[in-house]
């Protein structure tokens, strides 16, 4: 932890961006996913799942807590605040339409956060002054009733043509909307993305939260593979990019299937968020009880694999104050452990999320 400790003092120095220090370089990164909230947009069953797994006395304050941990701006505790803390420079945070499961945020909300006055960093690079950006999603709810696709991608559309500065991709969660990965009729979001050529973030593998579907076809990275080649740019579509959030975490299978699909196709990144947690499936669908986190055998197959320039750090906070800089801390000493260079670590941080969203080189 001690990169992730000189975060406060370069912070409080006045440094042009917070950035930590890994053996002596001063590395600039990104979270690029983190999911700000209302308690009160959490459906009861949310509600309860966190309260059961918040300690005993913490339950009496789980929704003012959450409240200010899920809000962008809130003093001494927001997702800003605790980007502060971790020595994290920018954020991107997410949209979701997750009613049945974790609850939602919505585009509308998101505009209100990212043209907020707050909305700014001390990065004085052209084009990065705002300290977030946003990606939009969709309602899926009554998604094929007559009219109604039309209507909501016309929406998102919208935002992405009229704040492209803002709003710089696309989030959807299949296991969380009850969408499959290859049920084609719901593909006319990839449209929208490839039209203004931004990623799409697509949640990969178990979720928690009660309601989340929990059959493969709703996490597991391998039934992407057909759209994964219809938006690689070669069989008439155009290209899309694809990041497999979490990589595929909670059963080995999927998370083979996202590092399989990493080494063999261009158009799809990984993120290395949520796994700091054990495998609930084995190799064989089984489930089992582990203690081993999955984050150090990811990270070593990542540089194994050669994909490292299509890997980004994130986090899938807050959580918890100080969560974003425990894993921060945590994946840049795996890193190390594993023979990283420099470069690599700077690369997962934040190079590789700007040579994607901003075109940063040759993406």
């Amino acid at each position: 932890m001690k990169a992730a400790f000189l975060v406060a003092v370069l912070a409080a120095s006045g440094a042009a961006y917070a950035g930590i220090v890994v053996d002596g370089r001063n590395i600039e990164v990104v979270d690029m996913h983190l999911h700000p909230g209302r308690f009160s947009q959490m459906p009861a069953s949310a509600v309860d799942y966190l309260s059961n797994a918040a300690p005993g006395p913490a339950r009496l304050f789980l929704p003012a807590l959450f409240m200010r941990l899920q809000n962008p701006y809130a003093e001494h505790i927001g997702i800003k605040e605790q980007n502060g803390m971790a020595g994290v420079d920018h954020a991107v945070l997410l949209t979701v339409y997750t009613q049945l499961t974790s609850g939602y945020f919505t585009n509308e909300q998101m505009e209100e956060v990212l043209t907020d006055p707050r909305n700014v960093s001390g990065d004085t690079t052209p084009g990065r002054a705002n300290w977030a950006w946003g990606l939009a999603s969709i309602n899926f709810e009554g998604y094929l009733e007559p009219g109604v696709a039309e209507a909501r991608l016309a929406a998102v559309d919208s935002y992405l043509e009229r704040l492209p500065d803002l709003f710089i991709g696309i989030k959807l969660a299949h296991t969380h909307q009850g969408v499959a990965f290859d049920d084609d009729r719901y593909w006319g979001i990839y449209d929208v993305a490839a039209k203004h050529s931004v990623p799409v973030l697509l949640h990969t593998g178990f979720s928690p939260f009660p309601n989340s579907k929990d059959e493969p076809r709703y996490y597991d990275p391998q039934y992407l593979e057909s759209l994964v080649c219809d938006y690689d740019g070669t069989h008439g579509k155009p290209r899309v990019v694809f990041i497999l959030a979490h990589t595929g975490q909670g059963d080995a299978r999927s998370v083979e299937h996202a590092l399989e699909l990493a080494e063999a196709h261009e158009n799809i990144y990984i993120d290395l968020s949520a796994l700091k947690r054990p495998q609930l499936r084995d190799e064989n669908g089984q489930s089992v009880t582990q203690t081993e986190y999955q984050y150090p055998y990811v990270i070593a197959e990542v540089k194994k694999r050669g994909i490292v320039s299509r890997t980004m750090w994130s986090s899938d906070g807050p959580q918890y104050s100080g969560m974003e800089r425990r894993y921060l801390g945590l994946l840049v000493e795996q890193m190390k452990s594993e023979g990283y260079t420099l470069d690599e670590i700077e690369a997962i941080l934040s190079g590789n999320f700007y040579r994607l969203f901003f075109k940063d080189g040759s993406e």
